[in-house]
Formats: structure tokens, sequence, C-alpha cells
């Protein structure tokens, strides 16, 4: 199966911002609003975006102190591990199947989740059952003194959406008898974006890349002397970022990832990043699936 660019630049938009992003935003890379939702529409209908799922990002919906946190793991039954670890850490909210060239070089399942409690809910996962090795991460820290106050209709507009993730700014105002320059605002003040950190709404793709021939979203683990600023500089002018802030996958390789077309361009990358002096590619990652998990937001509206 084939995606075309614009397919890929319509996903990514999604993946920030789900079927709300606004005019100016669509514009910004390079789309129209109908071309948008037809480029989502028709990669729902090939199956390569499975539907839509909404998830709550808990900090400042419940407040207190929180870590966002990132298990990274290898495991026989990928999808069995992350299951097992999803119905017992209370807010995990992504799960990412990667494929590792070579095997087990590379963590073949990533969880996303919201912590309240790190350090208890890392010694869960480090006994998990199939687990043959993880690493669990701090992403980053929030602390909320109050919880953000929601009004009824903007608790009903949470509802609505959680029930139904696939619905357009239109259909949401119909189903709850509001205009749609209303949504458009509670929109902007619920969903969380880059700019807009106490927004505690998010409306997520489902992605399945396995039938895609011409492109793959890879992580590259290399090994390198380098620090992760000098690395982000070197790999930059490739297309490629540092994630994780630079920690290093069992004690050793650091990750870098790039949006690839093709198997050419992927070879490619692998040579441009091993003739760079102190770097050496240890391992490919292909995420093959991206899963939301939203088995929890139910029981929080």
């Amino acid at each position: 199966m084939i995606v075309e660019k614009n397919d890929v630049v319509a996903l990514r938009l999604a993946e920030a911002r789900g079927w709300f992003p606004t005019d100016g935003e669509v514009a910004a890379v390079g789309l129209k609003p109908a071309e948008y939702a037809e480029r989502l529409r028709r990669l729902c209908s090939l199956g390569i975006v499975r539907g839509f799922k909404t998830t709550l990002v808990v900090p400042p919906l419940l407040g207190g102190d929180w870590v966002w946190a990132a298990v990274l793991a290898s495991a026989k039954r990928d999808l069995g591990l992350a299951n097992a670890l999803a119905a017992k850490l209370p807010f995990v909210s992504e799960i990412v199947l990667n494929t590792s060239l070579p095997e087990k070089v590379g963590p073949n399942v990533a969880l996303l989740f919201y912590s309240r409690d790190f350090e208890k809910e890392a010694e869960f996962i480090r006994n998990a059952p199939g687990i043959e090795y993880h690493e669990v991460y701090r992403l980053a820290e929030y602390s909320f003194p109050v919880a953000l106050p929601l009004s009824k209709d903007e608790k009903g507009l949470v509802r609505h959406l959680v029930e139904h993730p696939e619905s357009g700014i239109v259909e949401v105002g119909s189903e709850m008898g509001r205009d749609p320059t209303w949504v458009r605002a509670k929109l902007d003040r619920l969903l969380w974006s880059e700019t807009n950190r106490t927004g505690v709404l998010r409306v997520l793709p489902e992605v399945n890349w396995a039938p895609v021939e011409n492109f793959g979203h890879f992580h590259f683990l290399v090994e390198t002397g380098h620090r992760p600023d000098q690395l982000g500089r070197l790999v930059s002018e490739a297309g490629l970022s540092v994630v994780f802030g630079g920690k290093t996958y069992q004690n050793r390789y650091v990750q870098v990832e790039a949006d690839v077309w093709g198997i050419g361009k992927l070879l490619d990358t692998v040579t441009f990043l091993d003739q760079i002096a102190g770097v050496r590619v240890a391992a490919v990652l292909w995420n093959r699936e991206v899963v939301i998990n939203d088995k929890w937001v139910s029981g929080l509206v």
C-alpha cells in the first residue's frame, strides 16, 4: 500500500490536534481544511488509521503532583506485555509496538503513562511477567495545586468526545444543541497542545503502519561519545532528532528518529549516521503500530 506525503502531513497534524486543528494550523502544513479531513478519512478507509480515541491529560484534570513516564521493554509477546501493563497501571495512554533489526537489540514495546507514584509503578513494571528487559524513564514532571474546574457544559463536551471521538465540530454542536463557534471556543480551552499545557483532552489516531510499503517511522540506535545536544546538531541536517532527551538505552544506545520514505532513504540514513565521526548505528527500530489505551478514560468523566 502506497501513501502520499500529504497523507503523512495530515496524520502528523492529527496526532497533535485530532480532528480539531484551526484553519491556520492546517494552512501552516500546506493543506486546506477540506483536504485535511479527506486525507484522514482516506487513511481510515485504508486501515492505516484504525480510528480515533479520546484520552485525558490527567495532571491538570485531577490536580496534584504527577510524572509523565515511558517504559521501553523487550518481550516475546509484545502486545501481551503491553496489555498486562495497561491493565495494572492506572493511566497508560499510548502503546507503541516496534520491530527491531537486529532482533532484541532495541525495545519492541513502549508505553507512555501518567503516574502519581512513579517508584511504586516502576517496581511493578520491573516484576511484570513476560518482560525480558525494560527501562522506565521520567519524561516530565507536573504539579497542579488545584484541578482545572470544568463547567457542566464542558464536562458534557468531554463525555461526548469520549463516546464519539470521530465527531467533527459541526456534529458535536448539532448533538449538543450548540453552534460551532461555542464548540470551537470550548475546544480551544480543553484541548491539550504545546501552547495549551493546561488542556485536559486529546483525540488521537490509532495507527497501523504494517500495510504501508513506501514509508516508515524509524528510530536508529546509535553508539556515540557525543553529548545529546551535540548529536542533535550533527543529525539535524538529515531531518533526524534525538529522542527521550538523549537518555541511553541499556546504558549504551542513544535513539534518533526520522520519518523515512523508501528503502533507499532508509539505507542512506544509516550510511549518513555511520559516516559521522564518533557515531555507529547498532540497530534500527521500525514503528509498526500505535495503540491508544482509553479503557480508564470513561471512569473519569
